[in-house]
């Protein structure tokens, strides 16, 4: 009887070890998260526009682009370089290639998340497939410099062989999530009972209470645990031997 092969669950554990190589970096990108999650609420108010849920994401998204572009890669690359020192990114010349790569990097990253957000708008299972075969293209791009198509090979022949433990662990990472996202919310009910579900809190009241700014905190933190544990589980699918072009 074939064995099955092992679960890759252990990769949530393994992003943990990772992020305690470098607590104080850590805690610094975490208070970093912190307060650009609060720049947020102040380009709203800048820009004088009203409550609202879908802005709210935008502006969002647009304080905290300078962590997602650059900080938490560089985090990515920096313990690659420590744990595997690889070639392509070893411990010596890891900064020297982060800087010639963190760019196309990202602009590959949103590329991807926009077919794949248009996908799921569109039509849903393409977005799907998009993000299980090709959303591992970018981290390739990043840790071992190989260009777009080479990268979307990869982490194709790679998903096709070991997709079923691959989103069983990223589901687990995503259920943490959630559940982090619900106890905030309940605790944001409670703590603003006023509040209008369908537009959310005012900007004032995100830039001022106090709340708002320990969910930063946490949910930054949270969010350095996920990408360590997805550096994880990259390299994990790494070591398993998949060849680049598969078969």
């Amino acid at each position: 009887m074939r064995t099955p092969p092992p679960s890759h669950l252990g990769a949530l554990a393994e992003g943990l070890k990772l992020l305690k190589r470098h607590p104080w970096l850590v805690l610094g990108l975490a208070v970093m998260a912190m307060f650009l999650a609060q720049l947020g609420p102040a380009l709203e108010l800048a820009a004088g526009v009203g409550p609202s849920l879908i802005l709210q994401a935008v502006f969002g998204f647009a304080g905290l682009l300078p962590l997602e572009m650059y900080f938490i890669p560089r985090l990515q690359a920096q313990l690659d370089a420590e744990t595997r020192n690889d070639a392509a990114n070893s411990l010596g010349g890891w900064r020297e290639a982060f800087d010639g790569r963190w760019l196309r990097t990202f602009l590959a990253r949103l590329v991807i998340s926009v077919a794949i957000g248009l996908g799921l708008l569109l039509f849903l299972i393409p977005g799907i497939l998009i993000l299980t075969l090709f959303g591992w293209a970018p981290m390739r791009m990043l840790l071992r410099g190989e260009g777009l198509l080479a990268a979307l090979k990869w982490s194709q022949a790679t998903m096709v062989r070991n997709w079923p433990r691959v989103i069983q662990a990223v589901l687990a990472m995503m259920l943490v999530a959630m559940a982090y996202q619900m106890a905030a919310s309940w605790a944001l009910d409670r703590l603003l009972p006023a509040m209008d579900p369908d537009l959310g809190p005012g900007a004032l009241v995100r830039l001022r209470h106090p709340a708002f700014w320990c969910f930063n905190l946490l949910g930054g933190t949270l969010n350095l645990w996920l990408s360590g544990a997805l550096l994880a589980l990259y390299q994990r699918l790494e070591a398993s031997g998949q060849p680049v072009e598969g078969a």
